[in-house]
């Protein structure tokens, strides 16, 4: 009986000794299984998955296809317009009304591009324009496109002469496959002139044309403000607003 009782006691103390362990080595055997399922859950290949990737290289192949042209790759436009264009200062027309004459350019290359223009207003002075372009939605010229564009413009108005950098966009579309809609807004950004004024102001424009293959007749009315501070002055505000009639060839 002796034995029998020390047996036991042994067999207790050892169950005892060996509980904390096992349950250690259970808790961890739970976790790395837990880690192992959570690990093969986020790798897990469905049919759901394979049908979104599709989906997504589906839209993807649609953007591409809608803003990029294989054949026509590279874009060029040449183009001019014309109109007698009034100026008001402070709201006061001042005389005469001169000839406007403008000429613009540009080159694309898929989404990007260079546009520039010439603008000479009869005895009084001109503007140059240089512009970086880019094209995010729309893959021509001659297509509705979205045109986010960003350069330097330089005018010289008799004795004055104004550089500054100049920020705007353009949305053109299309109503029917000849005839759309067009309009651009771009800011003159602050800086002063050779006479020490602060200059800044912005453009707007809106018009309608209908193209004839590679060559496009358009109408738009255009409204210029620039206001002048002299150092130390009251600013002056100049205002140039006129309708304008005009071509461009597509190349």
């Amino acid at each position: 009986m002796g034995f029998i009782s020390n047996l036991r006691i042994g067999l207790a103390l050892l169950l005892f000794a060996f509980l904390p362990r096992a349950a250690e080595a259970r808790s961890q055997f739970l976790e790395n299984l837990g880690k192992g399922a959570e690990r093969r859950y986020e790798n897990r290949w469905t049919l759901a998955d394979y049908f979104e990737s599709q989906r997504k290289t589906r839209l993807q192949d649609m953007w591409l296809a809608g803003h990029t042209n294989e054949e026509d790759w590279i874009e060029l436009m040449l183009g001019g317009r014309y109109a007698n264009v009034p100026t008001r200062i402070d709201q006061a027309e001042v005389p005469p009304v001169r000839k406007h004459v403008q000429a613009e350019a540009a080159a694309y290359a898929t989404l990007v591009g260079l546009e520039g223009r010439y603008i000479d207003l009869e005895g009084e002075g001109f503007q140059t324009w240089g512009l970086f372009a880019f094209r995010p939605l729309g893959d021509s010229l001659q297509n509705s496109h979205l045109t986010l564009l960003y350069g330097l413009r330089k005018e010289e108005d008799r004795s004055e002469v104004w550089r500054t950098q100049m920020a705007g966009g353009r949305l053109q579309i299309y109503l029917n496959r000849a005839f759309g809609v067009e309009g651009q807004y771009f800011v003159y950004l602050p800086e002063d002139s050779n006479l020490q004024a602060r200059m800044e102001g912005q453009l707007t424009e809106a018009g309608a044309f209908i193209d004839f293959l590679a060559l496009r007749v358009f109408g738009s009315w255009t409204r210029e403000v620039r206001r002048r501070t002299p150092a130390g002055g009251v600013a002056t505000e100049r205002t140039r607003e006129a309708v304008f009639a005009g071509i461009k060839l597509f190349i």
